[in-house]
């Protein structure tokens, strides 16, 4: 008769385990399996994966939900021009950005049908069914410019906040917002998240407030002197990182600094401090990056005029793409998918892949801004994508946007 280890240690042995992995193991015998089975198990590869915000969410089945989403991510990693049906709007609503998920097919959506929520120059919100290419709702005209959009898609809501600081939660779908509230001053920035409780409240901070604790009178902050900062990217998947990008000069050298923020309570005051972990400097040869993003905290993904370069913190170069003709303008990512756009009328799609040491990217697909229109972008375009989906700003003329919508054939 072979011996078994207990049940609780089996659990942490298998912890460390990746899917594939897990899988396999739970075909060796029936005690194996339901331990490859642990929901808990399968509940951390999900958090391990997307980290992304899971309050609130009712999963059935951890496993399923891994397993289902995995597998549309190897769909649109595999997808190629012909697998995408093309849609693109036909409004005339003058220019748009900025632009959001409502709801869609990640994990942290809920599963549900693409729509998209964009800012038009109108003082207006409105919202497109992606796979139809459809505006299906928008409100009324605003008193004032938009300057700020946010979508909580795991409870169908969108939040606008304006140039005279009021900020207002959608349900796109109704002419009146839910909820209105007016700050003494306009945001230039605003996210939103569930909280642990699951709370329907909707709060809202100053930065000042957020940096200070319960019974103390000093404010939480950290200061650095990092003079020529041209931009901050916190690490997508580990929450105390972040990379900062430096230039001191124009025709100067790129610098780029990571640093973990850690806060300690001595005393039971609470104090932040920031430790720089890695540095390094572009070469002269390599032309300065005009957006960066960091994704695990070991690496960093910027442009180089037409290329795309990721490199680890210290700077040893891991990957360089070349799929622009022309200077890459945009690039946004999320823990799974990396979207750069160009004004040479082209949209690029990686995805990101577990490495042994390093996450690496895989090329996936290369898709028209606008098909069959090679006059040149008047304003930089931007692309966002959920599993399914891939959702790009164009602007044409200096008056008016188009959305072009692209949905995987399933």
């Amino acid at each position: 008769m072979e011996m078994q280890l207990p049940e609780v240690p089996m659990v942490h042995i298998f912890s460390f385990l990746d899917a594939a992995s897990l899988l396999r193991a739970g075909q060796v015998s029936k005690y194996w399996k339901r331990i490859a089975d642990e929901e808990r198990l399968w509940r951390k590869l999900c958090q391990r994966r997307w980290r992304i915000s899971w309050g609130g969410l009712q999963v059935p089945s951890w496993k399923q939900l891994f397993l289902t989403h995995s597998r549309r991510e190897r769909c649109m990693m595999r997808a190629r021009r012909q697998d995408f049906a093309y849609k693109e709007s036909t409004d005339s609503l003058g220019l748009l950005k900025p632009v959001a998920y409502f709801s869609g097919s990640d994990p942290s959506m809920g599963d549900q049908k693409p729509i998209v929520c964009a800012v038009s120059s109108k003082c207006m919100l409105c919202a497109w069914d992606v796979q139809e290419g459809l505006m299906i709702w928008c409100s009324p005209a605003q008193p004032s410019g938009i300057k700020c959009l946010a979508t909580l898609p795991e409870r169908s809501l969108a939040f606008t906040g304006d140039a005279l600081g009021t900020i207002k939660v959608w349900n796109c779908q109704d002419e009146d917002p839910l909820a209105t509230l007016t700050l003494p001053s306009s945001c230039t920035s605003m996210e939103v998240f569930l909280t642990d409780d699951d709370s329907p409240v909707l709060m809202v901070f100053f930065t000042d407030s957020l940096l200070r604790p319960p019974f103390g009178t000093n404010a939480l902050f950290v200061t650095f002197l990092m003079t020529f900062c041209t931009q901050v990217s916190w690490a997508l998947k580990r929450a105390n990182r972040l990379t900062v990008m430096l230039r001191k000069e124009f025709f100067g050298r790129v610098e780029f600094s990571t640093l973990d923020m850690t806060a300690e309570s001595p005393g039971g005051s609470t104090t932040v401090s920031g430790r720089e972990i890695a540095s390094f400097i572009l070469e002269d040869n390599i032309d300065a990056p005009q957006c960066m993003g960091a994704c695990d905290g070991t690496t960093v993904v910027f442009d180089s005029g037409p290329y795309l370069l990721l490199v680890t913190i210290d700077g040893y170069l891991l990957q360089k793409f070349h799929h622009h003709q022309n200077v890459i303008c945009s690039l946004w990512m999320d823990p799974v998918h990396v979207l750069t756009t160009s004004m040479d009328n082209y949209l690029h799609l990686y995805m990101w892949e577990e490495g042994a040491f390093h996450p690496r990217l895989q090329s996936c697909c290369h898709l028209e801004q606008r098909k069959d229109d090679m006059r040149l972008n008047c304003d930089y375009p931007i692309a966002i994508c959920d599993n399914t989906s891939i959702v790009c700003v164009v602007s044409k003329t200096g008056r008016a946007s188009f959305l072009v919508m692209y949905s995987l054939n399933m």
